[in-house]
């Protein structure tokens, strides 16, 4: 069971990638601004923007990017489609983190 979850999450990963390729950064960062400061910015200055470039960050590749995202998505209780997820995911890979 453990390696049918494996590949079916290595799957869904794989297509939020490639709908993050797609996506439009204008829109993640309105979804950012309206979603994720608030938290964000609560205990890293003004912006927040410290919990992405940090040293010791969670987020280390695109993979882990959508989930992190998924992850934050998951514990606000936010509807997101998948589109959006793309579109977060888009923004802070290219405000950010520069994955491939």
């Amino acid at each position: 069971m453990k390696p049918l979850i494996a590949t079916i999450s290595a799957i869904l990963l794989g297509v939020a990638a490639l709908q993050a390729a797609h996506a439009s950064p204008s829109a993640g960062q309105k979804l950012h601004q309206q979603h994720c400061v608030a938290c964000h910015a609560q205990g890293f200055g003004q912006q927040g923007s410290e919990i992405y470039t940090r040293e010791d960050r969670r987020v280390n590749s695109l993979g882990s990017l959508i989930a992190q995202v998924n992850m934050c998505k998951n514990n606000l209780g936010l509807a997101w489609f998948d589109e959006e997820v793309g579109q977060m995911v888009e923004y802070l890979n290219q405000q950010y983190y520069h994955f491939d």
